[in-house]
C-alpha cells in the first residue's frame, strides 16, 4: 500500500530574479534527494504576487511513502 505524504516548505523570496531562480531550484534539488515533489508554489497564500511578494514563498511538496501492510 501507498501512502502520500505532504507538507509546506517556507522559501525566502528574493527580488533578485536570478538569485532568487538559483535558490529555489537549490532547494527543490535538496528536497527531491529525500524523495519530495513539488506540487504547488504559492498554495493557499493570499499576499501578493510578482513584483509585489513580500516574506516567505510557501511550496507545496508531496512524497510516497511505502506502509507496512498489517494482517
Amino acid at each position: 500500500m501507498i501512502r502520500i505524504e505532504y507538507k509546506v516548505e517556507m522559501m525566502v523570496w528574493h527580488e533578485n530574479e536570478m538569485t532568487h531562480r538559483a535558490e529555489f531550484l537549490a532547494q527543490l534539488n535538496e528536497l527531491g534527494k529525500e524523495g519530495w515533489r513539488l506540487v504547488a508554489v504559492n498554495p493557499l497564500h493570499r499576499g501578493q504576487t510578482g513584483m509585489g511578494m513580500t516574506g516567505p514563498l510557501p511550496l507545496l511538496l508531496m512524497r510516497e511513502v511505502t506502509a507496512e501492510v498489517t494482517k
